[in-house]
């Protein structure tokens, strides 16, 4: 046993470098704090030494005195939260020089123990078995061609590996090619055609336009996908990672008399009405737009994000074009997130009027040949308001463009809503459950097009940490199965959520892709053998270290 002064520090980490180097052991066991800091570094420390990471560990003994009795006397000092810590400079060593200003030091004292025990214990029966690992085919597939499904291709394709992308339609763009400008005035053309240009130069991405997706089998590192072309003509890609980006569009509405009357139009319609000259704002006198139609409650309750923001730029360009024209904005909340504030600011200095409505009392739409009247309750006022307009603009919403059945088709799975489900929404926010799927922009959630070109990127990165390694290893902690034991009953299978299992009729096994496998142990839990088990939990192991735990 050393004692070494504050090993998280650079001084202290290169101690216990020389010391490892020096005494050439077979295991190694830190009693430190905060052991999440030590984590990359056991990776450098077993290179030096020549020492697997498996056989080094860990363990939190600052948490002994976090956990102290509070009626105890303390020497330490007390952290942000009130939860007591070691003082600043003071070693296990020091504190247990002071342990007779403690009443309860014996009780500590046999708590620290107790964790090194454990430690000891895990270490003991360690296994430095060398992980499996499975050939990876670096090549990428991109379902979509809008600028999420672009974005992607092209930040893999930069990176030297090959990108397959399919799209259905037959041009590339996806909600860019009917899009004019974005809410801060860019040009929404500049962007797409030097993104068009990217992909038609870029030597590694293939585009398949005309195309769709029929079959894929296969899991991460590789994958065997059937593409069909409008032409019939079929074609097998292999890829090890598939990105889904197909993008999303506008909701379909029957709401406030849709369909009845031509000038009830939706905030798409309203774009490219205004880019092929088919309304003219010079000759309106009056527009209301109603948002959060048929939105933020059942069936469809979330909030699209897009709206407002559209409803903004359409009235500030109108109030441009023609600023003797009344805008009326019907809203139940203004979602005017980030700098997009400023543009609030700006309509509402425009003479644009703000009304807000209830979802119990919405705003009502009478159409007949010659006139359009919308009625409203004026909440400050307290008294319906008529508004006769010659035009009302709906906000319908964004809703994905994700068939359920090509989500299936590759292990992935969609939500209450229809967009992807993500693996956790704050670690692995662009993850499928299933390893090596991976989702972007409208296809994921709704959003903007920054929002969704980060999106993009991020997907592109996942799949970079698979595509990067020509063999791609398992974790430490993986399934495996006692075949003697197995009776096939194939319950470990379904209660996998990583997809991870199969069964081998030929065979007569269950089989486990150790890449896959996150090793949550749910397998080893249904199976009613034992034959299911998790390698790096021996029961010799977690007996002495259970033995450990309660002295």
């Amino acid at each position: 046993m050393e004692f070494l002064e504050q090993t998280c520090t650079a001084k202290g980490w290169e101690l216990l470098v020389q010391l490892v180097e020096t005494s050439k052991p077979n295991r190694v066991l830190i009693g430190a704090c905060l052991p999440y800091v030590y984590q990359r570094k056991l990776q450098e420390l077993g290179r030096q030494a020549g020492l697997d990471p498996a056989l080094m560990e860990v363990v939190d003994l600052n948490a002994e005195w976090r956990m102290r009795p509070a009626t105890s006397p303390s020497v330490v000092s007390s952290g942000a939260n009130g939860s007591p810590r070691l003082a600043r400079g003071q070693s296990l060593s020091k504190a247990a020089e002071s342990s007779a200003e403690l009443e309860d030091n014996q009780y500590i004292l046999r708590n620290v123990i107790s964790t090194l025990e454990m430690g000891m214990a895990r270490l003991k029966w360690a296994d430095p078995e060398a992980v499996a690992t499975i050939p990876t085919i670096q090549k990428a597939l991109v379902i979509g061609g809008g600028i999420a499904g672009m974005t992607a291709a092209l930040a893999i394709a930069d990176h030297g590996f090959e990108v397959d992308l399919v799209e259905q339609k037959e041009r590339l763009g996806g909600n860019l090619t009917w899009l004019q400008e974005t809410l801060e005035g860019y040009p929404i053309d500049t962007l797409l055609e030097k993104t068009q240009a990217a992909m038609e130069k870029h030597p590694k991405v293939h585009v398949h336009l005309r195309t769709r997706v029929l079959n894929s089998i296969g899991d991460v590192g590789r994958f065997h996908t059937t593409i069909e072309s409008r032409e019939e003509s079929m074609q097998i890609l292999e890829h090890g990672v598939t990105i889904l980006a197909t993008g999303g569009m506008e909701a379909a509405t029957s709401a406030y008399e849709y369909g009845t009357h031509p000038s009830i139009i939706t905030q798409k319609e309203l774009e490219q009405k205004l880019t092929d000259g088919s309304i003219d704002p010079g000759k309106l006198n009056s527009v209301v737009m109603i948002q959060c139609v048929d939105s933020r409650e059942e069936p469809r309750n979330y909030c699209s994000r897009v709206c407002c923001a559209t409803a903004l730029k359409h009235a500030l360009h109108l109030k441009e074009k023609n600023p003797e024209l009344s805008v009326y904005i019907l809203y139940r909340d203004m979602m005017a997130y980030g700098f997009s504030e400023t543009y609030y600011t700006r309509a509402r200095k425009a003479n644009v009027i703000f009304v807000q409505y209830q979802v119990d009392e919405k705003p009502r739409v009478q159409s007949d040949k010659e006139s359009l009247v919308v009625t409203t309750l004026e909440p400050i006022l307290g008294k319906q308001l008529q508004i006769k307009v010659d035009l009302v603009i709906l906000a319908t919403g964004v809703v994905p463009n994700l068939p359920p059945g090509l989500a299936q088709t590759f292990g992935a799975t969609v939500d209450q809503d229809g967009f992807f489900q993500e693996a956790d929404s704050k670690w692995r926010p662009v993850d499928s459950l299933k390893e090596g799927v991976f989702a972007c922009g409208l296809t994921h959630s709704p959003r903007n097009i920054p929002e969704t070109i980060a999106t993009a990127e991020a997907a592109a990165h996942r799949a970079l940490r698979i595509l990067a390694r020509e063999r791609l290893p398992a974790g430490r902690v993986v399934a495996k199965v006692r075949h003697s034991l197995c009776s096939l009953c194939e319950r470990c299978i379904g209660v996998c959520p990583y997809k991870a299992r199969t069964i081998d009729i030929d065979h007569e096994k269950v089989l486990v892709n150790p890449v896959m496998c996150q090793g949550c142990g749910a397998c080893a839990a249904a199976c009613p053998n034992g034959a299911s088990v998790l390698k790096g939990f021996q029961e010799q192991q977690m007996f002495e270290m259970i033995d450990a735990a309660i002295g």
